[in-house]
């Protein structure tokens, strides 16, 4: 799999001394950070850079992935390391070859979990057993949570000996890039991105792993999978269908949520108008922001509208900072608004065959005749490999169709 370069362009909101003190020299190259939840540690690897004028720059490394941060503010022996278009920031002090702080959203009140780092270490034992169990590149998998209902995920996973690379897809959208470690018959990966931080750890009996999956302090649930090369969740473009031609988006109840600004319906007419319905604090919607941005740029010759309807969980002023904010750092194209807060319902109103959305994000597809045609209720972002590549296959065989109508 190619690697995937999310740059986020980061502005510090003011100035501070842009070197660390004399007394305190940050040590450049391979950090080990650990997210410390109640009973466990989700580990993840991050470089530390300096250029010749001293600008210090992070990237965060999950498999394939890295998140490149730049901008990073800093003063005496302490750095803060906004973590880009999602609002959230590591609080560090740093001495010698160790680090301590916080990780914090700055839309929750409070206080976020323990962060540490340590300095050229490894992200998990630099002394797995070997031989390494196999795996498997395709497991079916039991999520279950506390309240005993269960949810069915495909696990996807890349072995190499000892080490691990993957992805679990849900059917509310995927959890992205995971890196970690088999040693013997015990599996540990984990993955952190700025508003998640994962670990999953399982162990191999009688053919069949079952283990646990860390999602925050004090919420984790068992899981159980095995290798089932059949096995497929919904299209995300079937789990709701509609009817042609029966079934019209409410544009004024839309963005009945905010004050920001309102859609102007007529200049939709005649258009295929392609409606995500998203939020900023959402990576599986940062992941489908990046698609629409790249798709818009290379179809700005057809007749289309896309639209982005964002639910925040501050209240309205905070939602248009943070529209703002997103649609600069990622030169969204297309335009953005407020939906309201984050609620599955309060994003389904404007839709009548809707009670709720499956999921943030979720598309809406328009015809020209203004009529709801496809709804795409998740999304399989690149870490899903072969199922993006499905998703972008399908999403402009759909619009092709309905350009064409």
């Amino acid at each position: 799999m190619p690697v995937k370069r999310l740059t986020l362009f980061l502005v510090g909101f003011f100035f501070l001394n842009p070197h660390l003190s004399k007394s305190q020299t940050l040590q450049t190259g391979s950090w080990q950070g650990n997210i410390h939840y109640d009973a466990v540690e989700v580990p993840f690897r991050f470089d530390l850079a300096k250029d010749e004028k001293g600008k210090i720059s992070a990237t965060i490394i999950n498999g394939d992935e890295r998140i490149i941060i730049n901008n990073i503010i800093n003063r005496g022996d302490s750095l803060i390391i906004p973590l880009g278009v999602f609002d959230s920031e590591l609080r560090i002090k740093i001495s010698g070859n160790v680090m301590t702080g916080e990780w914090h959203k700055n839309y929750r009140k409070t206080k976020g979990p323990l962060f540490t780092a340590r300095y050229n270490s490894n992200r998990f034992t630099s002394f797995p057993v070997s031989p390494a169990v196999a795996v498997g590149d395709r497991l079916k998998m039991t999520l279950m949570q506390p309240n005993g209902v269960s949810t069915n995920a495909l696990g996807l996973f890349s072995q190499d000996n000892n080490y691990i690379t993957g992805t679990i897809l849900t059917e509310v959208g995927d959890y992205r890039y995971f890196e970690g470690l088999v040693n013997g018959d015990s599996l540990v990966v984990s993955s952190f991105d700025g508003v998640h931080a994962f670990l999953l750890t399982g162990s191999y009996n009688d053919g069949k792993w079952k283990g646990v999956l860390y999602y925050e302090p004090g919420y984790s649930e068992h899981w159980e999978g095995w290798q089932d090369n059949a096995f497929n969740l919904i299209d995300p473009f079937e789990v709701m269908t509609v009817e042609p031609g029966s079934v019209k988006p409410y544009y004024d109840i839309l963005t009945a949520g905010g004050t920001y600004n309102a859609i102007d319906a007529d200049s939709l007419q005649g258009k295929v108008v392609i409606i995500q319905l998203m939020g900023t604090w959402c990576p599986n919607s940062l992941d489908q922001t990046h698609f629409l941005t790249t798709w818009a740029k290379e179809n700005q010759d057809k007749k289309i509208a896309i639209i982005a309807v964002d639910y925040e969980p501050g209240d309205k002023l905070y939602a248009e900072k943070r529209i703002d904010s997103y649609k600069k750092m990622l030169k969204v194209p297309y335009s953005m608004f407020i939906g309201g807060s984050m609620s599955k319902g309060q994003a389904a109103l404007a839709f009548p065959n809707m009670e709720r959305i499956n999921a943030f994000p979720t598309l809406v597809i328009i015809d020209k005749k203004g009529f709801i045609r496809y709804m795409s209720s998740y999304f399989n972002g690149p870490a899903t490999g072969v199922f993006y590549n499905e998703f972008v296959k399908e999403f402009n065989e759909k619009i092709d169709a309905l350009l064409a109508e």
